[in-house]
């Protein structure tokens, strides 16, 4: 029986989640072959994305990865639905299917041409007013056994702003934190300084392999909500553009050095952020990370 994360976070495993985009409802069975081969090399946690697209739900995802024996995180966002909605999901996911945790986000609004009304989403609330209601309604009323995640945004421009939002998402009943992706050590020293100076509460720090000029490119141009890569990694991966096996091979080894420092200074877990949304181009890279758990 797979642990959850309590438990692993208690015996201080280092914990590894691989993130899972939700498939479009043309995409499912290339999405179940995905899930057997992550299976296969020893994946047993996931977290899953919350999309802008139309395409699978993460709530009723991770019910189904669940039940194969998987520890999920699915993603939640206030984009999708009113409070009470989002709260009757969370509790149905929890009661019915034992899934327990769950990443709580305001979302980004739905991408032009992605929905089918023009609406940009439903915003009843952000993430501090879900968790508060998630804390109060189905935790402490209802009694569920339920661990509610919040992200922290180390790119943010305005840092005083992060560090109430991320004091204000403990108070409402966070009790864990996930990072956008580091890039390099100081990357990842500024995370680490800033979080730790606020809270002690478990992080999972994200890494994000950079091994295409797709990827790159998207991030660099900024289509890429609050993520940000160093100049110097641009610089670095500037020269190797032009040589796709080169950037590959740059990317996986700078990205596992990362995963080996985060361990190394007692974050609590990585997650890992599949390029082009395609975890099996990363099975040696994703081999070598889960032998550090």
């Amino acid at each position: 029986m797979t642990r959850s994360i309590n438990e692993r976070l208690a015996s201080r495993e280092f914990l590894v989640s691989v993130q899972i985009d939700p498939p479009k409802p043309d995409q499912l069975d290339d999405f179940r072959r995905t899930i057997n081969v992550l299976s296969d090399i020893g994946v047993d946690l996931v977290d899953i994305n919350s999309s802008r697209r139309l395409c699978h739900d993460s709530l009723l995802l991770a019910a189904y990865l669940k039940a194969r024996g998987l520890e999920v995180i699915p993603h939640i966002t206030t984009r999708d639905s009113t409070i009470n909605g989002l709260l009757s999901q969370i509790a149905t996911a929890n009661q019915l299917h034992r899934v327990k945790n769950f990443l709580v986000i305001t979302g980004d609004s739905y991408s032009p041409g992605a929905n089918l009304n023009n609406s940009p989403g439903v915003f009843e609330s952000d993430s501090v007013g879900l968790i508060g209601a998630a804390m109060e309604k189905l935790k402490l009323t209802a009694g569920l056994d339920i661990t509610l995640l919040a992200a922290v945004n180390q790119n943010n421009p305005d840092m005083e702003l992060e560090k109430l939002r991320l004091k204000q998402k403990i108070v409402a009943g966070a009790s864990m934190f996930m990072s956008q992706p580091v890039f390099d050590e100081t990357q990842l020293n500024e995370l680490l300084d800033f979080y730790n100076y606020h809270t002690s509460l478990p992080l999972l720090v994200g890494i994000w392999p950079l091994v295409d000029s797709k990827t790159l490119r998207a991030i660099e141009d900024g289509k890429v909500s609050g993520v940000v890569i160093p100049d110097s990694v641009l610089a670095e991966s500037k020269e190797l553009r032009k040589d796709s096996e080169g950037l590959r091979n740059w990317g996986l080894v700078k990205a596992l050095q990362l995963v080996q420092k985060a361990k190394d200074k007692m974050a609590d877990g990585v997650y890992i952020v599949a390029p082009s949304r395609q975890p099996l181009q990363i099975l040696d890279f994703l081999k070598e990370v889960l032998r550090l758990r």
